[in-house]
C-alpha cells in the first residue's frame, strides 16, 4: 500500500455517516399516519374494499417510513476494523426490508382484500363519506410527493426524475418518492372504482379497484427492489459524475494519462479508485506529496468522493515512476 492510500483509509476512519433523516421520509410518515387514520374510519363506515386496501397500503407506509429511520441512525456509526468503510449500506438493508414489505404486506394484502370481496359480493355504503375522504388523502398525497421532490437537489433533479431515481444513492429519499408517488395514483384507481361501482350498483368494480391499489404497489416495489439490488451489488456512480470527475482529473496538470478510473457508489457516497500516469518527480517525497493534494482537492471539488484511492502507473513497462 502506497502512502496516497494509505492516507486515504485514514480520512475514510475518520469520517462518520450523516445520521440526518431526509426531510421526504418525515413528510411521507406525516403524511401516511393521518391519511391512515382517516382511511380506516372510511372503510369501516362504507365497507368499501377500496378503501380498506387504501388504508393498509398508507399504513404499511408508516411502519415504512419507521424502517427507514432505523436504518439510516444505523447507519451512523464509525467504521472499525471489521468494517473499514462504515456502516453506511446499512441503508441498504433496510431499504430492501421496506421494498419487501411494500410488495408483501401493501400489495399482497390489498389484491387478498379484492379477491375477498369479490367472493363476498358486500355492497357499499355511504360512498360520498368515502369519495371524501379518499379525495382529500389525494390532496394531502400529492402535498406530500411534492414536497418530497422539492427536498431533492435542483441540479439532480434537472435531468428528470427518472434519471435521479436510476443515479441516487439516497434511497430513503428514493422509496418515500416511489411510495408518495404509488400512494398518489392508488388513490385515484380507488375512487375510479368505487366511482363505477356506486353508478353501476356493482360491488365488483370496488373489490377490482381495490386489485388495483394492491398491483400499483407491487409494481412500484419490484422497481423499488431492482434498485437498491444494484446498489447492493455495487454499482458505478450516474455517468454525469463520473464524466466530471474524469474531466477534473485530466485537467490536473500532474496528471499525464488517466490509466483507469473507478467510481463506485456507496450508499449516499463514492469510493473513487484512480490509477494514472503522473508528471515525472525528483523524489519519492514529492510524488507523495503531489498524490496527497490531489486527493484532497478531489475531494474539495466533489463532496461524495468519500473514499480516494490512487496508484501512480509507470510511465513504461518496468520504469520507476520517479
Amino acid at each position: 500500500m502506497t502512502r496516497a492510500k494509505a492516507s486515504a483509509d485514514h480520512r475514510a476512519t475518520a469520517h462518520t455517516a450523516s445520521g440526518a433523516i431526509p426531510r421526504a421520509v418525515y413528510y411521507a410518515l406525516a403524511s401516511n399516519v393521518v391519511v391512515a387514520l382517516g382511511k380506516f374510519a372510511a372503510a369501516a363506515w362504507t365497507n368499501s374494499s377500496a378503501t380498506l386496501a387504501e388504508a393498509v397500503h398508507s399504513s404499511a407506509d408508516c411502519m415504512n417510513q419507521l424502517l427507514l429511520i432505523v436504518g439510516r441512525r444505523a447507519a451512523v456509526g464509525d467504521a472499525d476494523e471489521q468494517h473499514p468503510l462504515g456502516f453506511g449500506r446499512e441503508t441498504h438493508f433496510y431499504a430492501m426490508l421496506v421494498a419487501l414489505q411494500f410488495f408483501i404486506v401493501g400489495g399482497l394484502g390489498s389484491v387478498g382484500i379484492g379477491v375477498w370481496r369479490l367472493w363476498r359480493h358486500a355492497g357499499l355504503q355511504h360512498v360520498p363519506v368515502a369519495i371524501a375522504v379518499l379525495a382529500v388523502s389525494a390532496i394531502v398525497e400529492g402535498s406530500a410527493l411534492r414536497a418530497a421532490i422539492r427536498s431533492i437537489d435542483t441540479k439532480r433533479r434537472a435531468g428528470g426524475l427518472w434519471r435521479w431515481f436510476r443515479e441516487t444513492g439516497e434511497l430513503e429519499v428514493m422509496l418515500s418518492i416511489g411510495e408518495d408517488a404509488a400512494a398518489l395514483v392508488s388513490v385515484l384507481v380507488s375512487l375510479a372504482g368505487m366511482g363505477l361501482a356506486a353508478l353501476t350498483g356493482r360491488p365488483v368494480f370496488d373489490a377490482l379497484g381495490s386489485i388495483g391499489v394492491g398491483t400499483v404497489m407491487m409494481v412500484v416495489a419490484i422497481v423499488s427492489m431492482r434498485e437498491i439490488k444494484s446498489q447492493i451489488v455495487g454499482e458505478s456512480a450516474g455517468l454525469r459524475d463520473r464524466k466530471a470527475i474524469r474531466a477534473w482529473l485530466e485537467a490536473r496538470p500532474e496528471i499525464e494519462h488517466i490509466v483507469s478510473l473507478v467510481v463506485l457508489r456507496w450508499s449516499d457516497s463514492f469510493v473513487v479508485a484512480v490509477q494514472a500516469r503522473l508528471v515525472a518527480h525528483h523524489s519519492a517525497d514529492d510524488l507523495v506529496r503531489t498524490i496527497d493534494r490531489i486527493e484532497t482537492d478531489l475531494q474539495t471539488a466533489f463532496a461524495p468522493a468519500r473514499w480516494i484511492f490512487f496508484e501512480p502507473e509507470l510511465s513504461k513497462p518496468g520504469e520507476h515512476p520517479l
